[in-house]
C-alpha cells in the first residue's frame, strides 16, 4: 500500500512538471535583427578634439515592425565603415519599406581629417568627412 501511494504522488508530480514546464510561445515576442542599407547622413563636417558630434542617419527597414538596433563599425585608420543593423519585432508588420531616422555620435581624440563610411549598397558608401581641430 505504502509503495502504491509513492508511485501515485511520482506520477502526479511527473504530470504537474510537464504542465508546468509548458510554455506559451504566442506570448514571446518575435524578433531578428538585419543589416540595412543607409540613405543619406547629415550634420556637421568639422569639430574640434575631444568634441562630440552628432550625425543624422537615415536607412530603410524592410517594414513597420523594423527599429534600429546598432551600428557596426570597422576602423581602419582615420577610416570607418559603417553598417546599421535593425531589429524586427512583431508579425503583423506589412511589406512597406519604411525610412528612419537615428543619430551617430562621434569623438577624435586627435587632430586630423576623418571618413565615416556608411553602407548604401554592398559596393557603395554615403560617405561624410570631418576635419577635427585642436579645442580652443
Amino acid at each position: 500500500m505504502k509503495r502504491l501511494k509513492l508511485k501515485a504522488i511520482a506520477l502526479a508530480l511527473f504530470i504537474t512538471a510537464g504542465f508546468v514546464s509548458c510554455n506559451n510561445d504566442d506570448d514571446t515576442p518575435f524578433f531578428t535583427t538585419k543589416k540595412t542599407l543607409v540613405s543619406l547622413v547629415t550634420g556637421p563636417t568639422t569639430g574640434k578634439v575631444n568634441q562630440e558630434l552628432t550625425l543624422n542617419v537615415t536607412f530603410a527597414v524592410d517594414n513597420n515592425c523594423g527599429a534600429f538596433n546598432k551600428f557596426i563599425e570597422t576602423t581602419t585608420d582615420k577610416t570607418t565603415v559603417i553598417e546599421v543593423e535593425a531589429k524586427y519585432e512583431g508579425s503583423n508588420c506589412g511589406a512597406t519599406v519604411v525610412n528612419k531616422t537615428t543619430t551617430y555620435k562621434f569623438k577624435a581624440t586627435t587632430v586630423g581629417t576623418y571618413i565615416l563610411k556608411f553602407k548604401k549598397s554592398a559596393t557603395e558608401f554615403v560617405t561624410q568627412t570631418i576635419v577635427i581641430t585642436t579645442a580652443p
